[in-house]
């Protein structure tokens, strides 16, 4: 059956806001590796799990990265923000290492993706949460 005219613009809609999150994801990640590369990200919280891996939480401030939320962006009339970034390195037992970078907003709703699948890594990205530190205007890291 073909689709309406106002079938195809929500779906046109869709991809736009999926495409928009994977940019976002990407600049994250090349934030997150700008910074490692740089030394400037600061270790807020470790744990290990059941399998002997190791969980590092890190954060950064990217600064005057562009403004991808268009209600902030309508909100401050900025266009351009400091962006803290959350660097989550993983070190498992053979010694591979795997990271995954966030903005804030992604970050805190992440436990949020792993209901009914692992409750272990659900609680140890709580227990992240709860330490993150709270970030003020005036937060800038050496660098």
């Amino acid at each position: 059956m073909a689709k309406t005219r106002r079938e195809l613009e929500i779906e046109a809609y869709s991809q736009r806001l999926y495409a928009l999150e994977a940019q976002q994801k990407a600049e994250d990640v090349g934030y997150a590796l700008e910074m490692l590369l740089n030394d400037r990200l600061q270790l807020f919280y470790t744990t290990s799990t059941a399998d002997n891996t190791k969980h590092e939480f890190l954060f950064g401030i990217a600064k005057n990265a562009p403004v991808d939320d268009i209600p902030g962006v309508l909100k401050t009339g900025d266009t351009r923000e400091d962006r803290r970034i959350i660097l989550w390195k993983t070190t498992f037992e053979t010694g591979y290492v795997v990271g995954s970078a966030y903005h804030d907003r992604e970050f805190k709703s992440s436990p949020g993706k792993l209901d009914g699948q692992s409750p272990e890594l659900k609680k140890l990205l709580l227990e992240a949460i709860q330490k993150l530190p709270e970030v003020r205007s005036s937060l800038f890291l050496p660098g």
